[in-house]
C-alpha cells in the first residue's frame, strides 16, 4: 500500500509537463475566445461612456452659456423696459403740456373773442341809446317849437325825459 501511495505523491515530468501544456492551450483558448472579445466590449462601454460624459460636458457648458445669455438679456430687458417706460412717460407729459398750452391759447382767444364782442355791444347799446336820446331830443324840440311852454310844462317834459332814459 505504501507504493500505491507513493506514486500518488512522486513526481513525473512527463506528466507535469503534459499539465503546463494542457494549462498553455487553455489560456490561449480562453484569450482567444474569451478575454479578447471580453476586452473588445468593455473598450466599446469604455468609449461610449467617454462619449457620455464629453457630450454631457459639453452640454452642460452649453447650459451654463445659455443661463449666461439669458441673464444678460433679461438685465438687458429690464433695462429697456425702463426706457421705455421713460421714453413714454416723458412722451406722454409733452403731449398733455402741448393738450393743456392749445386749451389755454383756445381759452385765451376765446376770452378776447368774447371780450371784443362785448365792447363791441357796449358801442352798440351806446349808440342806440344816444340814438334815442337824439329822437327823444327831436321831440322835446319838436314839441317846443310847437307851443310855448312854461316853466311847470318845462319841468314835466324834463322830467319825463329822464323817466325814458
Amino acid at each position: 500500500m505504501n507504493r500505491e501511495y507513493l506514486e500518488l505523491i512522486s513526481l513525473d515530468v512527463w506528466h507535469i509537463a503534459a499539465a503546463i501544456l494542457n494549462l498553455l492551450i487553455l489560456v490561449w483558448i480562453m484569450k482567444k475566445f474569451l478575454i479578447g472579445p471580453v476586452q473588445k466590449i468593455l473598450a466599446e462601454r469604455q468609449s461610449q461612456v467617454d462619449t457620455l460624459y464629453s457630450n454631457a460636458e459639453t452640454a452642460k457648458n452649453a447650459a451654463e452659456a445659455d443661463r449666461a445669455v439669458y441673464e444678460e438679456k433679461m438685465a438687458n430687458a429690464d433695462k429697456e423696459a425702463e426706457e421705455v417706460v421713460r421714453r413714454a412717460t416723458v412722451r406722454a407729459d409733452k403731449i398733455s403740456d402741448e393738450i393743456l398750452a392749445e386749451a389755454n391759447r383756445k381759452a385765451a382767444e376765446k376770452l378776447r373773442k368774447a371780450d371784443a364782442d362785448i365792447e363791441q355791444e357796449k358801442k352798440k347799446a351806446i349808440n342806440e341809446i344816444k340814438d334815442e336820446i337824439s329822437g327823444m331830443s327831436m321831440d322835446i324840440a319838436e314839441a317846443v317849437v310847437c307851443r310855448e311852454i312854461k316853466a311847470s310844462d318845462h319841468e314835466k317834459l324834463i322830467d319825463t325825459f329822464i323817466d325814458s332814459l
